[in-house]
């Protein structure tokens, strides 16, 4: 009784966001400041302006339809995560998820490499299914496998398809390489997945030096609660359609921002292959909204495509983020209020 009365209590403090240390302060203002300098910086190369911010909220058309689609993503994001959490035997109504999904976008802006939305998220659910913390961590860890594969599908299936249909373009011999190399990865991993059910040596590789390292023990479960899935495989059936869904809505956000501060909007067969591997480069945070990384990827994938325009592109999206980000905040503090 008094370790259980331990562990809630903890899980009670987590909620309710103790004040921060002084240590936890100074790196969450070196990472703002850090995110004002990349900003900073790419003004001063002229890499991202004023111009192009004006120029999306001149078009009403592209604002209302960036953010319906926008919405639309969250919800399908959502949806995805209710999905793996029933295939572990965490049953949450729709708008619960919704909200923690909420929760964790506002975390991942506001407290990038720190504390994780993800890990914040998989807090408020374990506190549901204690004994099943180890899958309900799973389930958000093969959210993004989910996530970053069916980035790399389309974006492989786009090039494939970039190679025989006519678009009044061509692509660079390396980004196709590169796509196609990332996509051949995956689909390996998914292989595997689903084809080491009797044996599994990369789990028995996980065991001889969980037993050697015994702090290392929860690394073992939590594999178990990810490759727990391939128990499941209609269910990632499910999941994997709203997880491609969710990246071809990225690319259409991407046309109708192009075409809003472009004169000559990038054909979508491009913005199909260099969107998906522009945000696989954010898929690691290390500044708030994939600051940073993401600027560089975008403008160097663009520059490949013959437009300077992918710095000011991802801006605009980290733009959404921090909007969609602020409302998870607003949610966050319900959410804790909470009993």
């Amino acid at each position: 009784m008094e370790t259980s009365s331990k562990s809630q209590t903890n899980t009670e403090t987590l909620e309710t966001s103790a004040p921060m240390s002084l240590k936890e302060r100074s790196k969450l203002f070196l990472k703002f400041a850090l995110v004002g300098l990349v900003f900073y910086y790419l003004y001063r190369k002229g890499l991202i302006t004023a111009e192009s911010f004006k120029k999306l909220f001149a078009s009403p058309r592209a604002v209302i339809i960036c953010s319906v689609l926008m919405l639309v993503n969250t919800l399908l994001g959502a949806l995805r995560w209710k999905v793996l959490l029933e295939t572990q035997g965490a049953h949450l109504p729709y708008s619960r998820v919704l909200k923690l999904n909420m929760v964790g976008s506002f975390f991942n802006i506001a407290l990038p490499g720190a504390v994780s939305g993800d890990f914040i998220k998989a807090i408020y659910v374990a506190k549901h299914f204690k004994d099943k913390r180890p899958a309900v961590f799973g389930s958000i860890f093969f959210d993004r496998i989910l996530g970053v594969s069916a980035m790399v599908f389309v974006g492989a299936f786009s090039a494939l398809l970039s190679m025989y249909i006519p678009w009044g373009g061509s692509l660079p011999p390396v980004l196709l390489m590169s796509i196609g190399g990332i996509g051949f990865a995956a689909m390996l991993f998914f292989i595997y997945l689903f084809a080491s059910h009797k044996k599994d040596p990369l789990f028995q590789l996980l065991r001889f030096f969980t037993r050697r390292h015994h702090r290392l023990g929860m690394v073992d479960r939590l594999y178990l609660g990810i490759m727990g899935y391939r128990e499941h495989p209609r269910r990632i059936l499910k999941a994997i359609p709203l997880s491609i869904a969710i990246h071809i809505i990225m690319i259409v956000i991407a046309f109708f921002i192009t075409e809003a501060i472009s004169a000559q909007p990038l054909p979508v067969m491009a913005l199909a292959v260099i969107v998906p591997i522009g945000m696989l480069a954010t898929a690691i945070p290390v500044l708030p909204a994939g600051v940073g990384t993401g600027h560089a990827a975008f403008y160097a994938l663009f520059k490949l495509v013959g437009s300077e325009l992918g710095a000011e592109v991802f801006s605009l999206f980290v733009l959404y983020q921090v909007i969609f980000g602020i409302i998870g905040g607003i949610i966050y503090l319900q959410v804790a209020a909470e009993k």
